[in-house]
């Protein structure tokens, strides 16, 4: 039973009458109301057991887990737990709390057991204080059936206690552990490489300072526009939050003093196409492997994801959430309120279509993320691509309003 007001709306049309009909004796109204009663107490006590078994009881194995093989084991019964009750219960932001929840546990835990890795391989573990941070999806709160690893780490020197070069290389092997051990108990390694095995996502807060000022201010160094826009969703997981803190307060200075660079970021995100075409076709791969589909997540997720990204950013909200930012715009009125609605229902269309795809494709063993965004738009019924072309036309008029606000008079 969904754990939703519709019980208690269908009770009242069911019951509308005779809950006005001022001639009912008591006897009569107690019985109502212990129908009532009785309705909800089997759905709440159907959701305490879902929720003992997916959080407390799930939770503790993963507190006490001593190997990889049984995180494995608690992220897939999490994952297969969670799908189960997103079917019954299809709310969005139930499914991103309760994979928040399960997946931080999951990354906490094995931090803790590479640390006791790296202690029986001779290191003082932790050497530093560090903090493991999450970034895409992970970072926004917002991650569905499948995930993959993108992560950054910022850590301490230590004060000049160690001889130079050994916090780094400490954290360079500490990072490649980790990532395997992620890729073990199913976080899929990032195929763009957005994990701190990568140097350039793994440093001191010195370091990062200095990465992110050359990339800023003198347009130069290992990153790329790309990264500052993965950095800006950053969120902490384990370790000493301040640290995070040390290097997002002067980046997000940065942004606000470059103001050339946050153009090109405004630029990029009005520029990205949706899937629906002028007259209101889907835009759908003409050949290969996709023939006839189109891929959801780059041409409906993305656009929205990016657009409510930069309009927040440049209006001072670091938030990084997405519902969260259209809220918050909305609240200081940047936006308008019938902008916030269709703004957040664009967001729940589209995941509600990435999730059921995910669904379907892990119940055929298809647990390829490549594979999990693509839809065939003749395959949906009229209703669901009515909301579709909602969804993407909802997302060109943000796109149309920042350019509007942001971008107005100006070549883009």
């Amino acid at each position: 039973m969904p754990l939703d007001f519709s019980v208690i709306e269908k009770f009242i049309s069911d019951y509308r009458e005779a809950l006005t009909d001022k001639l009912l004796l008591r006897h009569e109204r107690y019985r109502i109301l212990v129908m009532l009663r009785d309705k909800l107490q089997v759905l709440l006590e159907n959701f305490e057991i879902f929720e003992a078994g997916i959080t407390s009881v799930l939770l503790n194995k993963i507190k006490k887990a001593t190997t990889y093989k049984e995180l494995k084991i608690c992220h897939n019964k999490a994952v297969d737990g969670i799908a189960e009750f997103f079917l019954d219960n299809p709310t969005i932001t139930d499914v991103h709390d309760l994979f928040r929840i399960n997946r931080d546990a999951i990354t906490v835990r094995v931090l803790q057991l590479v640390e006791e890795e790296m202690k029986a391989d001779g290191f003082e573990s932790p050497l530093t204080e560090y903090v493991w941070i999450g970034l895409g999806s992970e970072g926004r709160d917002e991650q569905t059936i499948l995930t993959d690893q993108d992560n950054m780490i910022v850590y301490d020197t230590g004060s000049g206690r160690y001889k130079s070069g050994f916090v780094e290389q400490y954290y360079e092997i500490f990072s490649n552990k980790v990532m395997e051990r992620l890729s073990d108990v199913g976080f899929e390694k990032c195929k763009g490489g957005v994990m701190p095995s990568n140097d350039k996502w793994r440093g001191s807060v010195q370091t990062w300072k200095k990465r992110l000022e050359d990339r800023i201010t003198y347009e130069n160094g290992s990153f790329e526009d790309l990264d500052i826009i993965i950095l800006t969703d950053a969120r902490p997981i384990k370790g000493n939050r301040k640290l995070l803190g040390e290097v997002m307060a002067p980046f997000f200075r940065l942004l606000n003093e470059n103001k050339h660079v946050m153009k090109e970021f405004i630029k990029s995100a009005v520029l990205m196409p949706t899937a629906i075409t002028f007259f209101g076709k889907f835009r759908v791969e003409k050949t290969g492997e996709y023939k006839d589909m189109f891929n959801i997540k780059l041409m409906g997720w993305a656009p929205l994801i990016l657009s409510v990204r930069m309009l927040a950013l440049s209006n001072g909200i670091y938030e990084t959430n997405t519902l969260n930012r259209i809220r918050l715009m909305k609240e200081k009125g940047i936006i308008k309120k019938e902008m916030e609605k269709n703004l957040i229902d664009a967001y729940l269309t589209f995941v509600n279509f990435r999730i059921m795809n995910q669904i379907e494709k892990h119940k055929n063993n298809n647990d390829s993320i490549s594979d999990m965004n693509h839809i065939r738009p003749d395959m949906l019924g009229q209703k669901a691509q009515d909301e579709m072309r909602r969804a993407m036309k909802s997302v060109e008029a943000l796109q149309k309003y920042i350019e509007e606000v942001l971008l107005f008079g100006q070549p883009i």
